[in-house]
């Protein structure tokens, strides 16, 4: 079994028009090759079920940084806690640590339209969380504290793209993790290609076999489908 396992913003979409189609070769290569290919993303359910339907692709899905696995079935299966119990010990310790933050919950979705470069109707699929909180840290200087702060909480701190994120789960390697294991049980052996290109991707993309980091003036979907041919071309595949 190939599974391929992606981050959208700035990999297989672009970080500012969100366009997929120069990827789309290698995503056909892939789809003929009969691999699984992994949204594995910051993004909410609701988001990458349109994301699926502009790309032809299919769950199952990592959602909100490895907060839930969506299945086939259009199921989800939680990694950690909802959002409802996320945010307020968010709130708390921002708090405590004096670190002024904007939660993803008091934007309006206009507002997530504009930081985000997207239209409304995606913005209010953006905002749907489910089980993370995404926030703007307007004092950097604090993060090493808030992290500590929401560790002591039972919470993680991690970056994306654009945002930071609080969590209580492991992050997106564990759902990762999670997907690979019952792979292995049903199929055996399992080839895994990842690609990623922020902090919150590193974890799982030392999971993989075949690891693809997109960096700062090489990355977005021409350099996803560059670097996903190479590696099939060396795998012979």
């Amino acid at each position: 079994m190939l599974a391929v396992f992606t981050d959208l913003d700035n990999c297989l979409l672009d970080h500012d028009t969100y366009d997929h189609r120069p990827a789309q070769p290698a995503l056909e290569r892939l789809k003929r090759l009969g691999a699984a290919i992994v949204c594995t993303t910051s993004k909410t359910r609701a988001e990458v079920e349109h994301w699926l339907r502009v790309t032809g692709l299919s769950h199952p899905s990592i959602v909100e940084n490895g907060g839930g696995v969506v299945l086939g079935s259009g199921g989800i299966e939680l990694m950690g806690r909802p959002r409802a119990e996320i945010t307020p010990l968010l709130r708390e310790a921002a708090a405590e640590t004096g670190a002024r933050i904007r939660c993803f919950a008091d934007m309006t979705v206009e507002e997530i339209a504009a930081r985000c470069n997207m239209g409304l109707e995606r913005a209010r699929l953006a905002a749907a969380r489910e089980c993370s909180e995404p926030f703007v840290l307007e004092t950097p200087a604090n993060e090493a504290a808030l992290r500590e702060a929401l560790e002591r909480r039972g919470l993680r701190l991690t970056r994306g793209g654009r945002f930071h994120h609080a969590l209580a789960h492991e992050g997106k390697h564990g759902a990762v993790r999670w997907l690979m294991e019952h792979w292995q049980r049903e199929h055996g052996s399992v080839t895994t290609i990842g690609i990623g290109d922020a902090p919150n991707d590193e974890g799982f993309l030392a999971l993989m076999d075949h690891p693809i980091r997109l960096v700062a003036g090489d990355s977005g979907p021409a350099a996803w489908n560059r670097r996903v041919q190479a590696v099939l071309d060396a795998l012979g595949l």
